[in-house]
């Protein structure tokens, strides 16, 4: 089941057993009595008596808008502090955020919750938290919430999302439901100053990472300020769900939200950065009238498209109420939202490339590219003379005064100015598909609209520039979401190694071992062997395994399945066999252990030289080469490549040790970053840390050399840009890498002998003959044209109404270039021209014409030619 289908099932449940399921009795003691909204028909909890619950769309909107109901107006960090200072109390860790990029999480691509910095690991109790109670400012990203950006005055593509999180374990209960809730109320009332009759609890599920639990979401006067997500339960693999060993607190609100109630402003982006939207609004040249800003803005949170089912009609009820013309409304609403999307969308992709994500068409990137071609979109709709590179340096400015990591922003210009230049590209290329659309009267329906977005980057707004009748849907953007995502299912399955005790892996603690003796645990077929120890590194992380032998069969493949290694044997072992003694091919071993280590440089050489936003994307090594995807936003240069080869070559000969190190995947994270996971997330308590000291630490499961010295040179093959956003580089060391210099050597050294001269000519002499070659094909054209044109001349001075004329060694476009001058010649006559692989007719009479079309399937040559032939003589 995905996350609405559980929040979908247990919700039933949790309101008919709320006393089970909620902290009835603190909310009881302080005050609160529940009751059922007559209109949504949730549970909530008030001091006051009350027959709706404080959704806007059930209690009419935001009614704060202008009002002043906290002990002071609280400014964007100013509120983090007084939540940080608040919960000092209790004993509250405040942490640092964590990434965007959640690579330490394999089923997200960006974290999109507070709680997902502690999933799958923390939350399951497989591994400790950093403490048993801890707030932290996490920056999340969430794409399904474009198109309500800048008109609920709520949402953001990216936000901070305040977190409280609390682990109670079997062992250790620190604080959840009963202490939780108070600590919040205690927080809102005396920490921002709320009054508590103005504070509503609303009764919630919540789901998400596989795992959810009953939800209190606290409101006034009509907006959500947060929601405490009591964690209890995880879903299995069957559909089914149990409970958590680790139970949690997760408490999640968005900081943006608490400074904009403080400060009542119409939207909450004039709250969160006001100095950004003072720049936007200068440049424009626009600012909204503050009277229409601030009415428009009470209704404002009844338009979340993702929570009503008739858009339409709740823009109709909104302009009835302010007593407006439907379309002046939505222009001017959508002129103030495109100032408050420049702002938003500029912001989340500055963190989310800061922290290594890169604007592209796959993955998660292909979002980041939906947002800068929607800024880009909507500064071109208005006209607006405003560079969003301005708009990215003055939230580095403001919003790095907090996140000061910001302000190391690497290639992020670099990075710009190439998505803008593919933008451009796109825009001219879409005009003219949009204008073959409309010349074809084709119908644009809003699902033809998000086709030709998703597939072909065509905004709606330039098809609204050659088609103004077009209706683009509110929830245009969530609709693309929807479209563009494809989610797969996760299945356990069971497999040929089920109920096996895992095998010893030796290897890592003798690496430089390649004999030993083991005991036969399983026979799977008679070429599949179990042992119950081994030197044998199976397939994985990218590094091919071991071959050798066993009792003297070749073992030709090695893997892993859960904990269990598997040798695939060339022929079959003895029935019986009980003992046997094993050897690892050690030549290869050492060269994989190479590729290996040396994969780990380039990755820091690849970085040193292109930037920080460089991540590893994927890796192969096997004994012939090894293989390195990159996160890159352009094709490398040859120079770019080499300078890879120098820094890398660098950092191998200053003899640095590799060192492996065993830690805790927290203690790891930690003391290292979350740079650990070049290869993706790693899986266990444990993590194996591969440093290469003040260079490279990476999380790696691999056998790796002992020093940088032992990769021996390192030489750079090619680099290819194989998807938008990733490049891969391709390597060889140690005698392998000698090999390559040989062979280039040795064709240097032909090339050479064979033009009698030195290396260093080679180029100059090689361009010499490119040059004469170019001039001879240049006279060679010329002298065909004119054998061309005296054939035809005396073709043609033959009587007759038929000229059939073979013309060898000339090719189709000579020939077509001096047909040309030959057409008042040809009038009243057929003229017929065969080439050594072409043939070209020609006739003014409609019959012939025919006959013509007809022959061309009798041409004897390549079938462009041949088609060109028809469509000449269908002419």
């Amino acid at each position: 089941m995905d996350d609405k289908e559980i929040k979908k099932l247990m919700k039933p449940e949790f309101a008919k057993n709320y006393e089970k399921y909620y902290p009835v009795q603190t909310l009881t003691a302080m005050g609160y009595h529940r009751k059922v909204c007559k209109k949504c028909g949730r549970g909530f909890w008030t001091q006051v008596e009350r027959d709706f619950c404080d959704e806007a769309e059930c209690s009419g909107g935001y009614r704060f808008i202008g009002e002043s109901l906290t002990r002071k107006k609280f400014e964007y960090k100013e509120a983090w502090d007084t939540y940080v200072k608040t919960f000092d109390q209790w004993g509250y860790v405040p942490l640092e955020r964590y990434p965007t990029v959640c690579r330490w999480y394999e089923d997200l691509y960006f974290v999109a919750a507070g709680i997902n910095d502690f999933q799958p690991y923390v939350v399951s109790g497989e591994i400790e938290p950093p403490a048993r109670a801890v707030l932290e400012p996490q920056f999340c990203l969430r794409f399904n919430d474009i198109d309500n950006v800048g008109i609920t005055g709520r949402h953001y593509t990216g936000f901070i999302m305040v977190g409280q999180h609390t682990f109670n374990t079997p062992e250790k209960h620190v604080y959840f439901k009963e202490e939780g809730i108070g600590q919040i109320q205690h927080f809102l009332t005396q920490g921002l100053g709320i009054p508590a009759h103005e504070i509503v609890f609303h009764e919630d599920v919540w789901a998400g990472g596989g795992n959810f639990g009953p939800s209190i979401e606290y409101f006034s006067r009509g907006l959500e300020l947060g929601n405490q997500v009591y964690m209890q339960y995880e879903q299995t693999p069957d559909g089914g769900f149990r409970e958590l060993k680790t139970k949690v607190i997760d408490m999640g609100a968005g900081l943006e939200r608490w400074a904009w109630f403080s400060q009542g402003s119409p939207m909450s982006y004039d709250a969160t950065f006001p100095k950004t939207m003072e720049f936007i609004y200068n440049k424009t040249g626009y600012r909204a009238d503050p009277a229409f800003h601030a009415k428009f803005a009470k209704y404002a949170g009844i338009l979340n498209v993702e929570e009503i089912e008739d858009v339409g009609s709740a823009w109709n009820d909104v302009a009835k109420s302010m007593e407006m013309d439907l379309g002046e409304l939505k222009e001017l609403v959508y002129k103030i939202r495109a100032q408050y999307v420049l702002a938003d969308h500029t912001r989340s992709l500055l963190v989310a490339i800061h922290d290594g994500a890169l604007p592209s068409n796959v993955g998660g990137g292909y979002n980041l590219r939906n947002l800068l071609r929607r800024c880009w979109s909507l500064i071109d709709q208005y006209q607006w003379d405003i560079d969003v590179n301005d708009i990215f340096r003055s939230h580095i400015d403001e919003f790095g005064s907090w996140y000061t990591e910001l302000r190391d922003y690497g290639s992020l210009f670099d990075i710009i100015d190439v998505e803008r230049k593919r933008y451009e590209e796109s825009r001219r290329k879409s005009k003219d598909i949009i204008k073959r659309m409309v010349k074809a009267k084709e119908t644009l329906t809003a699902d033809k609209l998000v086709e030709l977005y998703d597939s072909q980057g065509i905004s709606p707004e330039l098809i609204k520039e050659a088609k103004p009748d077009i209706v683009i849907p509110e929830d245009f953007y969530a609709r693309v979401q929807a479209r563009h995502e494809a989610k797969a299912t996760r299945k356990i399955e069971a497999n040929e190694t089920q109920g096996l005790p895992k095998t010893e892996p030796m290897y890592y603690e003798k690496p430089r071992e390649f004999k030993f003796e083991a005991n036969v645990v399983k026979l799977l077929t008679p070429t599949k062997l179990v042992l119950d120890r081994t030197l044998f590194y199976p397939l994985g992380g990218g590094q091919a395994g071991d071959t050798g032998y066993v009792n003297g069969i070749k073992v030709k493949d090695v893997y892993k399945q859960d904990g269990v290694i598997v040798h695939v044997l060339e022929s079959p072992m003895p029935e019986g066999t009980t003992k046997v003694t094993g050897e690892v091919d050690e030549a290869r071993r050492r060269i994989l252990a190479a590729h290996h280590s040396a994969t780990h440089i380039v990755n820091y050489a690849a970085r040193k030289v292109l930037g920080d936003h460089v991540w590893q994307a994927g890796a192969e090594k096997t004994v012939e080469k090894a293989r390195l995807d990159i996160t890159h936003y352009e094709s490398l240069t040859f120079q770019q490549l080499q300078e890879i080869e120098r820094v890398a070559n660098d950092l191998a000969m200053k003899q640095i040790p590799v060192v492996v190190r065993e830690m805790s995947r927290t203690e790891a994270e930690m003391e290292y970053s979350m740079r650990i996971y070049q290869g993706g997330a790693v899986p266990g308590k444990i993590l194996r840390i591969i440093v290469i000291d003040g260079y490279d630490v990476e999380a790696c499961g691999g056998i790796h050399v002992d020093n940088t010295s032992k990769v021996g040179f390192i030489k750079m093959l090619s680099s290819e840009r194989i998807q938008d956003g990733v490049v891969r580089l391709e390597f060889k060391s140690l005698d392998n890498a000698v090999g390559e210099i040989q062979h280039h050597e040795s064709i240097l050294r032909e090339v050479s002998d064979l033009w009698g001269v030195g290396y260093d000519d080679i180029p100059k002499t090689a361009q010499r003959f490119f040059n004469e070659w170019k001039e001879l094909g240049k006279k060679n054209k010329e002298l065909q044209a004119e054998l061309v044109q005296q054939t035809i001349a005396a073709a043609l001075s033959r009587p007759g109404d038929t000229v059939d004329l073979v013309v060898p060694g000339a090719d189709f476009g000579t020939l077509m270039k001096t047909v040309g001058s030959f057409k008042k010649e040809f009038k009243g006559r057929t003229v017929i021209f065969r080439g050594d692989n072409f043939a070209y007719g020609y006739s003014d009479l409609i019959n012939v014409r025919e006959k013509l079309a007809e022959a061309y399937m009798n041409v004897d040559g390549n079938e462009h030619e041949a088609k060109a032939f028809k469509a000449k003589a269908a002419q």
